[in-house]
């Protein structure tokens, strides 16, 4: 009987001290993961380095060279109501803080993906839905979080949001959701009220917003402001410059909450491809022949006025849209003017 009772009691501390060790272990495990400010190392010859970070950032690489990393802490990044690449609005920060990847050197030939965690509960208290929820890039000019949809990937089994088929690492990134029952592109339909309105944020940083059609903004504006746009049918040749015609017959008539602020934007107009050939069967060259053309907003008789030609790209296949640069205020009426195809060797001033 004694022996019996030694034996379990024995058998009761090996367990507890198993328990304790592996408790222990776990510890030891946790506190070697990495932090904001340490340097980790990279793999080289195209081995993997899968390395998880404190509060659940991975990064995930491949390098031809050893290298090294250290991951940043912003607490005070660029608010995340900024967002290009991607519309719909509005998006919210779901992390206090982004992060900055800095390599030793600069590595453009990785394998790489970036994961951020999310939590869920957090998430519906917010209003956002997993499949809103994006790891944005700072842009270049530091404007605006990027989000590329063709990179993002949300593994909900694990509860975070990736960036995949990267090739550089460098750069900074926040975790970000859009509060909107629609995923994926949102974009807005023409005309006025509530759901056709577009809000932009005041502040140093650019939005874009796009409608059904292709047409797309992307907006810098000091103070916050709502733009609707509406299409209108119609357009009076005697209001066209000389030796041009409409490619449409309707017009796009854009009106904002304040039309006097002058705003740092740049448009995207869709053409349609097949009116223009349609308008000019001998031939046809969207980029020596199409201009875009604005007037004021309430005006009914004037005559439009072509865009500074500088300040326009005709971008062709597969977009098909007129990039115009530098447009300080919104309202207006806009246009496509078709013109005479310009001779070899002419720029694009000498268009009439």
């Amino acid at each position: 009987m004694a022996l019996s009772l030694l034996l379990s009691r024995t058998v009761a501390i090996l367990l507890c001290c198993n328990y304790f060790l592996a408790a222990v272990l776990a510890q030891n495990e946790t506190e070697k993961l990495p932090t904001f400010g340490d340097t980790v190392q990279v793999l080289g010859a195209m081995a993997r380095t899968d390395q998880d970070f404190k509060d659940g950032l991975a990064l995930d690489l491949f390098s031809p060279k050893n290298r090294t990393l250290v991951v940043k802490q912003n607490t005070s990044p660029l608010p995340a109501g900024f967002i290009t690449g991607t519309t719909g609005e509005p998006f919210i920060a779901l992390s206090s803080y982004s992060y900055i990847i800095q390599m030793n050197e600069t590595a453009n030939d990785l394998i790489a993906k970036i994961e951020v965690p999310y939590d869920p509960e957090q998430l519906k208290k917010v209003g956002v839905q997993e499949a809103n929820t994006y790891v944005a890039t700072l842009a270049a000019d530091k404007m605006s979080w990027v989000i590329d949809d063709s990179t993002r990937n949300v593994h909900r089994s694990e509860n975070n949001t990736r960036i995949i088929k990267m090739t550089s690492m460098d750069g900074e990134y926040l975790l970000v959701g859009r509060q909107t029952v629609d995923t994926s592109n949102i974009f807005v339909q023409y005309g006025q009220g509530a759901t056709r309105t577009v809000n932009m944020t005041g502040g140093s940083g650019k939005q874009q917003a796009e409608f059904i059609d292709g047409l797309r903004f992307s907006v810098q504006t000091n103070r916050s402001m709502t733009m609707n746009v509406d299409l209108k049918q119609g357009i009076n040749p005697g209001s066209l410059p000389a030796n041009t015609v409409s490619l449409n017959s309707y017009m796009w008539i854009v009106n904002s909450s304040d039309p006097s602020m002058r705003i740092d934007a740049e448009m995207l107009v869709p053409f349609n491809r097949a009116m223009l050939t349609a308008l000019r069967p001998a031939g046809s060259s969207p980029s020596t022949m199409l201009t875009v053309a604005k007037r004021a907003l309430n005006d009914t008789n004037g005559q439009f006025t072509p865009f500074n030609p500088d300040l326009q790209t005709v971008r062709e296949l597969p977009e098909d849209r007129i990039q115009i640069q530098g447009v300080n205020r919104l309202d207006g009426q806009y246009i496509i003017l078709v013109t005479q195809p310009k001779a070899v060797g002419a720029s694009k001033s000498d268009i009439s």
